[in-house]
């Protein structure tokens, strides 16, 4: 099927047409009262222990200092077990607010998520959607359980999409329209997105190859995104990677916590999901407690290393249920709002099932059909493959999926218009070209 290439290449976002920015209005309301809805239904409930990156806030606003004691088993001490900008956020809202400051962060987490809605309806038009399709993406964003449920939780999630999503659509742009600035606001933002969740830096050198594929027969052109978007990276996470540099004596790029996140995944009682550390081994967690945080992280890595040498049959079947649950669902799913004795829990999860089955049949479908744009698809599909990669060596869940289930909302459109035209529905412009 050849579907058409009209379009592409004006400027939408400045369009001054009433039957694209009213529809996208309404889906933003939609989505804003639907994110309050749910802040309402889950209230202040929480998991019943402090989160890392609530220790290191809580030291930010009541001493002014990034200081963190390693689940309390040690001295608080200067870190970089966790990237800095959630930290920093929630210190924000605890000193603006400090008997609220918790619902603060949640509100700006509502306008950030609803933000996002913007975000996918531009990546949706840039590979050639009409704007139906892209306010059909936009809609399924808008009403997505989990991008609703995560602006209610103390998690990265939200602040992880609202970067990651841009980025992707940045990333589009610098390659289709072979634009330097695109290229520099992208790859400030994936940076960004590593000082949010550091697993997100991966998305650095696989963009920056993806471009230079992308470009592969214009050298100029090439290094002008290729290094523009390095740079622009570099230049982003650098007072990040000064500061843990004077902190601990050596070059580090985001955080310590992947040796310990590393061993979750790969030991003796290693189930695939995130289990406590002491509820692993709580003597070996306890007696590293105080060591230096880069020794420590080298520890834990080595410690996982030494489990796959020894159990190489075990740590390929725990691979491939980390694989599954990446794709599908861990079977814990929502044990943490069990912990947080949240109320309609069983409902949560199973709209979260619902959900994603829901749009999985019609993504494989989408992603069946890409057509003329098979190169940016190839982007989507390598930033899914690299996540998953990424949940096997360590471990999965649902959250780490999430911020870019969005790219599965387009392939969704693709694969209901697909559908439609060839079961002689009424037809729907493609969202490919």
């Amino acid at each position: 099927m050849v579907l058409s290439n009209s379009g592409i290449r004006k400027n939408f976002l400045r369009e001054p047409n009433v039957g694209t920015w009213l529809p996208l209005t309404a889906i933003l309301l939609l989505g804003i009262i639907l994110r309050v809805l749910v802040m309402a239904v889950i209230g202040s409930a929480r998991v019943p222990w402090e989160l890392e990156f609530e220790e290191i806030a809580d030291n930010l606003v009541s001493h002014g200092q990034y200081y963190y004691s390693f689940y309390h088993l040690g001295s608080p001490r200067p870190t970089s077990f966790i990237p800095p900008l959630y930290p920093f956020l929630l210190a924000f809202g605890r000193y603006l607010w400090q008997a609220n400051g918790d619902w603060v962060v949640k509100s700006l987490q509502v306008v950030l998520s609803c933000s996002v809605i913007f975000s996918l309806y531009g990546l949706a038009r840039e590979i050639g959607g009409s704007a139906r399709q892209g306010h059909l993406v936009a809609l399924l964003w808008a009403v997505y359980p989990p991008a609703a449920s995560y602006v209610a939780d103390l998690s990265t999630v939200t602040l992880e999409s609202f970067f990651i999503v841009p980025a992707i659509w940045l990333v589009v742009r610098a390659g289709m329209r072979q634009s330097y600035s695109s290229a520099l606001a992208a790859g400030a933002l994936i940076s960004l997105a590593a000082l949010t969740r550091s697993t997100w830096l991966v998305l650095l050198p696989l963009s920056l190859a993806w471009l230079a594929w992308y470009h592969r027969h214009a050298r100029a052109v090439m290094a002008k995104t290729v290094i523009g978007l390095g740079l622009a990276g570099l230049v982003v996470l650098s007072p990040w990677i000064t500061y843990n540099f004077r902190t601990h004596g050596t070059l580090l790029l985001t955080s310590t916590n992947g040796g310990i996140n590393f061993w979750i995944g790969n030991n003796p009682k290693a189930t695939g999901e995130y289990v406590f550390p002491t509820e692993m081994d709580q003597a070996l967690v306890t007696s590293v407690a105080n060591w230096p945080e880069v020794p420590r992280d080298q520890f834990f890595y080595a410690k996982g290393i030494e489990f796959i040498r020894n159990s190489p049959g075990e740590f390929l079947n725990l691979a491939a249920h980390k694989l599954i649950y990446f794709f599908l669902f861990r079977p814990n799913i929502g044990s943490n709002y069990r912990a947080a004795q949240i109320s309609l829990l069983d409902v949560a999860s199973v709209l979260f099932v619902v959900s994603w089955f829901f749009l999985l049949p019609f993504a494989l479908i989408g992603l069946a059909h890409v057509g003329g744009h098979w190169q940016e698809h190839m982007l989507f599909v390598l930033i899914f493959l690299s996540n998953a990669g990424v949940s096997m060596l360590y471990f999965s869940g649902t959250r780490f999926r999430t911020p870019i289930d969005g790219l599965a909302m387009i392939w969704a459109v693709m694969g209901f218009t697909t559908l439609s035209e060839k079961m002689g529905w009424r037809k729907v412009d493609a969202v490919v070209a």
